[in-house]
């Protein structure tokens, strides 16, 4: 091939994909996926074009000798190729022009540390095969399909849902987390990978120097070994590869990989029930608290066993993180809870582990229906439907009144590309579980458990069903149709379906990565700082938790105006103000604070008629009633804008509160929070009938219940949930009261055993 051809044809392998890049949502910018989409290019380009450039002077005639013509053929070579870096690079510089980039700085550092590394890795692997193997490009590709493989076997054998790569550097895993940053573990794989190619470099050049083309593979590599022994050699020898040895035996430790048994070590604390072992932060957790995990765990699976009619056999290990860094720095993932169903683990936080211990349990529990070896449903819509159907626990509806509700308003997409995994991850996350385990959960209750353990396996819905998945659509959406709706299920479909998912999200990996550093300013108190990084989230970005972390922080700074303006000239402005509704809340304790108690009434009125969630409208509620009480105003609004610790706020409470229900009621909440349960139950037994609001009297008795759940005082546990149901009866309240009465007598029997 021509010179002029090959530069061409190289320059065009960068150039058609980078243009391609420019209309795809999260390709479009200098970020992540474009470098390692970059990188993956340069391998490929590597492994093709360097060994042949080689091989011209390395076994071919030349005018110069042949250790000179090869060398200066692959240092020709690898310029080349780290040149045609500029290619994507410019346009991509270029495209910000029209797609915004929110942080230039951080895409250059990607991309140095990615493909421009890549290229110096994989040049000099294939300048390395290019001598010492007859067919190097089968060697070089070998070698990158092997890591390839690695990365899988990691991910398939290891709790780990990333992988650190030579080729394609840093792989954060198939989650929900968004944040992704330059972090130290990349920075320091990178090093390593530099260092290995200089080995390379090194070992290639030997190779020039003391063997020929005609030589066998075998004869160059004892002829290598013996010049790395060699007494002048031996000492830089056993110093790189001693540095390398040590990288990989440490390789947990920095961050690379991370094995169970690493991980065990790391938290500390075991323990084992029937068909679970435990593994916990022996410092997050009492010995009687992990006993009610573990008495929490064997309750989860009994529904699941009981709903499939088929007991659970074998062990569960169950990995609960203290934090979600921690559970991030060892697996992955720190917002998104993950279940393995081939090697039979979950992996949770404490703090998410009554939210989402049944939904990861039904995918292990599933196992057994799913296909070979990764045992789970090639459909991404079976697998989390089916877990969602089973739980038939979100929110505070149904699923089928929130699929209800998005058709009603519009915003329910087409249920048959959430089958497949593209499209399930293309919508919001809310929108994908929501839509496919309401249509999963109608799928059991008409057909039974049986068929949906089969259609599980096979995706195919004519042989289990006799009816094509099109057909069943459209018995689903027809039954959908005659759940009645509700005065605030618009609210609800903005507030919760129409935030867009992370492919149609600008800078998404820049912006959460800010965002989780602007939180965690936020919880040290630092609110100053925090609201400098979230409201430059929200001008590159825009979006809800952006705006939030700007009104939060205004609000405990004292900067009241500032929230009511920030609520009046972006909230108010919007076509759905809805979409903001938790931060009414923050707006009605801003206008609260300036004396506005008509504007702060209607606000938490808004909120609590909406009905988003029980958290918001309890908010709302207690706000409310704080409102009624005129002599104890100043109180209450300093209350609920403090940044006192729950220790703090149960002090004040008790010292210098008004009287009435209120306080004794605030201070139940805290200490059921913080497991002090007997305290709990009294105060919320010294309150008595005297809460006026029948919401509130609802959940003051399921509170109770649950204080005297743990008291292990099951039978007066269950009045107090049943009672509740007097104040409030709705499908989701009978769902949640009938889960804990059945944990009751569950727990009840087991303890007479």
């Amino acid at each position: 091939m021509s010179h002029r051809r090959r530069t061409i044809t190289l320059s065009l392998s960068f150039i058609f994909p980078s243009l391609v890049a420019t209309q795809i949502p999260l390709l479009n910018y200098l970020g992540y996926e474009f470098s390692v989409l970059i990188a993956l290019i340069a391998t490929l380009l590597c492994g093709i074009d360097i060994p042949r450039q080689i091989g011209v002077t390395w076994r071919g005639a030349s005018s110069e000798p042949r250790e000179v013509g090869t060398l200066r053929a692959f240092l020709a070579a690898l310029a080349d190729h780290l040149l045609l870096l500029l290619l994507p690079f410019g346009i991509m510089l270029l495209n910000a022009i029209f797609v915004k980039n929110c942080s230039i700085a951080e895409g250059i550092g990607l991309y140095l540390l990615i493909p421009v590394i890549t290229v110096f890795f994989a040049g000099t692997l294939a300048f390395f095969v290019a001598v010492h193997y007859r067919h190097p490009r089968w060697v070089y590709f070998l070698f990158v399909a092997a890591t390839f493989v690695y990365a899988l076997a990691l991910g398939y054998w290891t709790p780990a849902v990333f992988s650190f790569n030579f080729f394609y550097g840093y792989f954060p895993g198939i989650t929900y987390d968004e944040a992704l940053g330059i972090q130290w573990p990349l920075i320091t794989f990178r090093v390593i990978t530099l260092v290995l190619a200089a080995l390379l470099y090194w070992l290639a050049v030997r190779l020039l120097k003391h063997t020929s083309p005609q030589e066998p593979f075998v004869t160059k590599g004892v002829r290598l070994l013996r010049f790395m022994v060699e007494p002048r050699q031996i000492f830089t020898s056993l110093a790189v590869f001693g540095f390398l040895a040590l990288t990989y035996v440490y390789r947990q430790e920095l961050g690379f990989e991370s094995t169970s048994s690493f991980i065990q070590s790391r938290l500390g604390g075991k323990s084992e029930t029937e068909h679970f072992i435990i593994f916990y932060d022996s410092s997050s957790f009492s010995t009687e608290e992990i006993g009610w995990v573990g008495a929490e765990h064997e309750f989860r699976l009994h529904q699941i066993s009981e709903d499939l009619s088929l007991p659970y056999k074998g062990k569960i290990e169950s990995y609960i993180y203290p934090t979600s860094a921690s559970k991030q720095r060892y697996i992955g993932t720190g917002t998104t809870n993950i279940a393995k169903p081939w090697s039979g683990q979950v992996h949770l936080t404490k703090e998410s582990l009554d939210q989402s211990l049944k939904h990861e349990l039904v995918h292990v529990a599933f196992a057994r229906f799913g296909v070979p070896v990764v045992r789970i449903s090639l459909s991404t819509g079976l697998v989390e439907g089916v877990a969602m159907a089973i739980e038939w626990d979100w929110g505070n509806r149904t699923l089928h009144q929130y699929a209800s509700a998005m058709m009603r308003y519009h915003a329910a997409p087409d249920i048959r590309p959430l089958m497949l995994f593209t499209g399930f991850a293309a919508q919001s996350s809310s929108v994908s579980y929501v839509v496919t385990g309401s249509f999963c959960r109608y799928l059991i209750d008409t057909y039974g458990m049986r068929k949906m353990t089969n259609v599980y396996r096979t995706a195919d819905y004519d042989a289990v069903y006799g009816k094509p998945l099109d057909r069943l659509i459209d018995e689903w959406s027809g039954f959908i149709r005659t759940i009645p709706g509700t005065e605030q299920d618009a609210d609800i479909v903005d507030v919760l379906f129409r935030r867009p998912a992370i492919f149609r999200k600008i800078c998404a990996r820049v912006i959460a990565q800010r965002q989780k550093e602007a939180g965690r300013l936020f919880a040290a108190g630092e609110f100053s700082r925090a609201s400098t990084l979230f409201g430059e989230n929200y001008r590159d970005g825009g979006g809800y938790s952006s705006l939030a972390g700007v009104m939060a922080s205004a609000l405990r700074l004292g900067e009241y105006d500032t929230v009511i303006s920030t609520f009046n000239s972006i909230i108010m402005k919007d076509e759905r103000p809805a979409r903001f509704l938790p931060l009414f809340i923050t707006a009605g304790d801003a206008f609260w604070a300036r004396d506005d108690r008509v504007n702060a009434r209607f606000l938490y009125e808004r909120v609590r008629c909406s009905d988003v969630s029980v958290g918001l409208t309890e908010a709302a509620s207690v706000r409310l009633a704080s409102l009624r009480d005129s002599a104890a105003n100043d109180f209450y609004m300093s209350y609920f804008i403090s940044t006192s610790s729950d220790s703090e706020r149960t002090e004040l409470l008790g010292h210098v509160a008004p009287t009435g229900w209120i306080p004794h009621y605030l201070r139940a909440k805290i200490d059921l929070r913080a497991g002090r349960h007997q305290d709990a139950l009294s105060s919320f037994e010294s309150i008595g009938d005297s809460i006026p609001d029948a919401y509130l009297e609802a959940l003051r008795l399921r509170a109770t219940g649950e204080a005297l759940f743990f008291l292990r005082q099951f039978q007066k546990a269950k009045i107090a949930f049943w009672h509740s149901l007097n104040y409030q009866d709705s499908p989701f309240s009978e769902n949640t009261i009938n889960d804990w009465v059945a944990r009751c007598d569950w727990v009840d029997r087991r303890s007479g055993q």
